[in-house]
């Protein structure tokens, strides 16, 4: 299906390019696309919950990372990425600046959903119960973390893709982790067969582990609305590289982040 980007005041949606701009409202987030024979189109809100409050690195996601506010970074994802709603939480002026020049629509959070004890989900929640609100409930959300801006093109895509195929409820991504973890309390443990080292390429898929990176979840709404969690249901795994695993929470992160950026571009636009 094709999309026209549309929309005022840093408000930014997607008009089905064969409705004329008069024509447009929230519900043809899920009207029929007649492109695809008629079918209901499923709609996926991607999140992007972004606080000005960071106490760790002051204004953390506004900080330039190769040349863009971290921020933008996932925005941009996202928005290449069809099917998606691109959509920021955040309670800071400056940050909804950012995310509206990016190309975002901004949802504002109310301050008792920023504060530094507050949990992810409730600010989801609100997010949806805000679309709810306009006709325009999504079916399904895509938490995206501002602070792991290492995604390789098309990760979104095929989340979305490995999600539908799934008949999953909810989906987590993870990259692969080394088997050979100990446990130091209440005693030493090793949580692999030790007396019988295993080799990498012999491993099991039993044997195989992962590691949510929080990078992304992909959740059926309704998950939200009883569970209240982002996790529920029948959960499944998104695999991602594990290039993607790179989570911003310290100083040094940014350079490790710039550094795996750059070697991608490299990678996907090598120069002559």
């Amino acid at each position: 299906m094709q999309y026209l980007i549309t929309g005022g005041a840093g408000l930014i949606k997607r008009r089905p390019a064969w409705k004329a701009p008069g024509d447009w409202s929230a519900a043809d987030m899920t009207a029929p696309d007649p492109e695809s024979g008629g079918r209901p189109m499923t709609s996926t809100l991607a999140i992007i919950p972004a606080r000005g409050g960071s106490k760790g690195i002051p204004h953390k996601n506004l900080k330039p990372l190769a040349g863009r506010p971290l921020l933008v970074w996932t925005i941009e994802q996202a928005l290449a990425t069809p099917g998606l709603d691109v959509c920021v939480s955040t309670e800071d002026s400056r940050i909804a600046e950012i995310a509206r020049a990016a190309g975002a629509r901004v949802i504002a959070r109310p301050a008792e959903l920023a504060q530094d004890t507050t949990a992810t989900e409730p600010v989801v929640e609100h997010a949806i119960s805000v679309l709810d609100a306009e006709g325009a409930r999504p079916d399904q959300v895509m938490l995206l973390q501002a602070t792991s801006p290492v995604r390789l093109p098309g990760t979104m895509a095929r989340a979305l893709k490995e999600f539908a195929a799934s008949s999953a409820d909810s989906m987590v991504g993870v990259v692969p982790e080394p088997i050979f973890i100990w446990q130091k309390d209440p005693k030493v443990k090793a949580l692999y067969p030790f007396q019988n080292r295993p080799r990498r390429q012999e491993m099991t898929p039993d044997q195989l582990r992962y590691r949510e990176t929080g990078s992304l979840y992909v959740t059926r709404t309704e998950v939200y609305e009883t569970a209240h969690n982002r996790l529920g249901g029948r959960i499944e795994l998104f695999v991602m590289d594990p290039v993607e695993g790179i989570d911003i929470d310290a100083q040094t992160d940014f350079a490790l982040a710039e550094a795996t950026i750059r070697q991608i571009n490299t990678r996907e636009h090598p120069t002559a």
